[in-house]
């Protein structure tokens, strides 16, 4: 249901990331008992087994009766997630479309980099108005898809332009470069910029060099971004000051550091936007320490997961052949010329209409419920800079068309694709968090129905219960969970079935 702002209030997320486990028919050795055996019960007047009291044979309707129940009340709705939100792309719809149907990839894989790609362009030409003050068009993100789905194919299309304009610069970079090699000490002005626009791996060291030494407008873009994501720089230990700085890059471009061997940088107004492409198995432990969402870096990130994409068919296709993506060239090219600035704190600002503003404070106001004591509590920091992402995204949408303001139809653009981002996000952090928890707590539920009266006390749990759930935090869980949901009871430290069906 669309609640008017592009936001579709009852969707979850991807049902491949929530999928609860099914029957677990195969238990692991250990799991039946003690010994592995299979105890039969009786049931008593109360509904109750009676555990060893005779074993004359097990109820398997009642145990049939109580397995549902137990599911009914774990089950979590998994309702399909949108599909990307092409339409919301505005001016950037149709070459979006022509990159995913022409290379046969998902749209959600072409339009990340379409939108990234002319936000790099962007980010050096204008900030927007946002509810808190000027922002920088720059844009964080991430797109998770696997092998085969035309990742290096959607970003080297997108890209074209600037990386033919990067390689006309860097030939001129190098002449001019020999030419003040060249030159007397006392002839000689300040060496010639580095003028990269594009890197495709970026450690924050490697970040802040490119900035102290070239434009102050650029990008890291990489198709097979593991190598980030798992490499120095994102290890357990450097994570948190990767983070920070690039924080305080999509924040408003400030780089600080002092270090005793190479001295103090310093460096105000630069931007940077990241497209980070990567599959799901590669991204997996940078995804799920708590601690990077904690401080706001994932909440920066633009994400999408899209559906594999189907077999491919056999058929050539030349991208320079096609006239909506030939005419996306020409317009990037427009964007890059003129003269390079020293820095970003010149930039003219993309005002919003007072309508756009309206339709953005309501959006706000809307996540900013959400994020706090609605459905998407699970999710508050992405919730929180939603709105901010919208306006964003629609600055980037406004400067590729040369428009001088934000219209509404622009901010409801932005809304969508922030929107489905955030979703995304909820099917990640949120939901799929419970889901485990739940599946979780099937299976423990499903290992008690095996033990003597239906009951075992918390060392047993993690001597002989089921293998993902020995350790005392995977434990407590599961135990919580059915505790919650009234399907288990305490005394001391036993758990006993609670046979109420």
């Amino acid at each position: 249901m669309d609640d008017g702002y592009g936001y579709a209030a009852d969707t979850m997320s991807p049902s491949d990331l929530l999928r609860i486990a099914g029957d677990n028919a195969d238990d692991e050795p250990g799991e039946r008992g003690e010994k592995g055996e299979s105890h039969s019960k009786t049931v008593g007047s109360d509904g109750r087994s009676q555990g060893d009291k005779g074993r004359v044979g097990a109820n398997d309707g009642v145990k049939a009766d109580l397995l549902a129940k137990a599911r009914r009340s774990l089950r979590i709705e998994t309702p399909h997630v949108p599909d990307y939100p092409t339409s919301a792309l505005g001016p950037l719809t149709d070459v979006t479309r022509a990159i995913a149907e022409g290379a046969q990839l998902p749209a959600g894989i072409a339009g990340q980099s379409v939108l990234s790609t002319v936000a790099l362009l962007a980010q050096s030409r204008a900030n927007v108005r946002s509810l808190d003050g000027n922002k920088p068009t720059s844009l964080y993100a991430l797109t998770i898809a696997g092998s085969g789905d035309g990742k290096t194919t959607a970003d080297s299309t997108a890209q074209s332009a600037v990386q033919k304009q990067q390689r006309e610069a860097a030939r001129q970079y190098l002449r001019d470069l020999d030419e003040w090699d060249g030159a007397s000490k006392k002839d000689r002005g300040p060496p010639p910029r580095e003028p990269y626009r594009v890197a495709r791996d970026g450690t924050v060291e490697g970040i802040r060099r490119g900035f102290a030494h070239g434009i102050p407008s650029q990008a890291v873009f990489s198709s097979e971004a593991a190598a980030m994501l798992n490499g120095y720089g994102m290890t357990p230990e450097q994570r948190s000051k990767t983070a920070a700085t690039l924080n305080a890059m999509w924040d408003d471009g400030e780089l600080s550091v002092s270090r005793s061997l190479t001295g103090r940088i310093q460096l105000y107004d630069r931007r940077l936007s990241i497209h980070w492409m990567i599959q799901p198995t590669a991204v997996e432990s940078v995804l799920n320490d708590s601690s990077l969402s904690a401080m706001g870096f994932w909440p920066r990130f633009l994400v999408s997961w899209p559906d594999p994409s189907p077999p491919r068919k056999a058929r050539p296709w030349d991208a320079a052949k096609d006239a909506t993506i030939a005419a996306f060239w020409r317009r990037c090219t427009l964007m890059m010329e003129g003269p390079i600035l020293e820095d970003c704190s010149t930039l003219r600002v993309l005002e919003m209409t007072p309508e756009a503003t309206g339709l953005l404070g309501q959006f706000f106001e809307r996540m900013d419920y959400e994020g706090k004591v609605g459905g998407l509590i699970d999710v508050g920091p992405f919730a929180f800079r939603a709105a901010e992402q919208a306006a964003r995204i629609a600055g980037v949408l406004a400067e590729f068309v040369g428009d001088r303001e934000i219209k509404v139809e622009t901010i409801r653009h932005g809304i969508a694709l922030a929107s489905y981002s955030l979703e995304v996000w909820r099917g990640i952090f949120g939901d799929r968090d419970r889901a485990t928890a739940n599946s979780s707590a099937e299976r423990l539920f499903k290992w008690l129905l095996n033990q003597p009266g239906w009951t075992a006390d918390e060392t047993a749990i993690l001597r002989i219960g089921p293998k993902t759930l020995r350790s005392q935090d995977k434990r407590d869980t599961a135990l919580a969970v059915l505790h919650h949901a009234r399907l288990i009871f305490r005394e001391g430290r036993n758990w006993t079935v609670e046979a109420t069906t």
